[in-house]
């Protein structure tokens, strides 16, 4: 399976549930999203697996459209899913005077830059993530 801006943009229309009426064939967004996820993710996946390298290219291209795009529907879901709020780290322990709790941060998120956080947030980010993660800590991941 072969990555293509036309495959992405079948992409965002089945898997997001972008339309033309919100966003038409021609928008800059896809070019400049799918254009920097192919820059971005590591070549080796396609060596390995190549249908996994095109869910990872067109997963962080979503991400990207959804975080970067300037379309009022990219807007909206910047808002839904709560992206332009500020969220630097991952919760480790709570407590007060009765009750308590700690979550575990496992080894892999101490070594997120900011854009990998960010990716975190929104679901097509994370699956780009998983994928990236199971190659290797090229790419800031480890």
């Amino acid at each position: 399976m072969l990555t293509s801006l036309s495959g992405f943009i079948t992409f965002v229309r089945n898997d997001m549930g972008v339309t033309t009426d919100n966003v038409p064939d021609d928008s800059p967004s896809f070019t400049l999203a799918y254009g920097d996820a192919v820059e971005w993710v590591n070549q080796d996946i396609a060596c390995v697996m190549p249908n996994l390298y095109t869910v990872a290219v067109y997963s962080l291209a979503a991400s990207f459209l959804v975080n970067y795009g300037t379309e009022q529907v990219f807007s909206e879901l910047r808002t839904k899913l709560k992206l332009n709020d500020l969220h630097v780290g991952v919760i480790s322990s709570a407590s007060d005077n009765s009750t308590s709790a700690s979550r575990l941060v496992p080894d892999f998120f101490k070594d997120l830059s900011l854009a990998d956080l960010q990716m975190l947030h929104d679901p097509w980010g994370r699956r780009y993530l998983m994928i990236a993660q199971q190659f290797g800590s090229l790419w800031g991941l480890s």
